[in-house]
């Protein structure tokens, strides 16, 4: 036919994809960029603190003492208290935050989740479902991520990649660690509680 290109016409798209697959490294940042801004949103969120309640009427409210006094000495000599937002793991204009922030997300970035877990407090704490377990994971595994073991599973071959990340500090280490995996069974074969939320 006159003016055939091999069976292509003039309007038609190449068959195929449209984007191209992001790179290995892409979508590193991409992780590391949600895991980051859901982790300084959530030390943005105040602390759930009950506020005293009001004195009753009745009573008479206490006078601050007198500037010089021994009371006023007392009251503002500085304490070794925790800065405000550091319980929890949570990242602070104080310093470094104490515990892992784990995030688990899709290939495509179409979902992400991210957890705190703090292997240091007695009992292990933060917001991961399995705290106790995951922090005895890695244990077992000295703090290394690439260590960790899960129970055999019969995983199927389909690809349908997840990529974790952590960030944070394992009893006082400081851990940058990430890694995709071919599917979330795999995920669970190869890390076990650590990433199971």
């Amino acid at each position: 036919m006159p003016g055939d290109r091999g069976g292509v016409s003039a309007g038609a798209r190449p068959r195929g994809r449209e984007t191209p697959v992001p790179h290995e490294e892409s979508r590193m940042r991409l992780v590391t960029t949600l895991a980051v801004a859901l982790l300084a949103g959530t030390a943005l969120l105040p602390t759930a603190q009950a506020a005293p309640p009001p004195p009753p009427a009745d009573r008479p409210t206490l006078q601050r003492p007198a500037p010089g006094s021994a009371q006023s000495a007392e009251r503002d000599t500085p304490r070794d208290t925790p800065a405000p937002g550091d319980a929890g793991g949570r990242l602070t204009a104080h310093g470094p935050a104490r515990g892992l922030f784990l995030t688990v997300a899709a290939d495509d970035a179409t979902w992400i989740k991210g957890v705190t877990l703090d292997c240091a407090a007695r009992p292990a704490s933060g917001t991961h479902p399995h705290a106790a377990a995951a922090c005895a994971a890695l244990a077992t595994a000295g703090g290394r991520l690439d260590q960790l073991r899960g129970a055999p599973r019969n995983c199927v071959k389909r690809y349908q990649p997840v990529t974790v990340g952590v960030t944070g500090s394992y009893l006082g280490r400081a851990t940058t660690w990430h890694r995709t995996y071919a599917n979330s069974c795999v995920l669970g074969e190869e890390t076990g509680d650590v990433f199971r939320f």
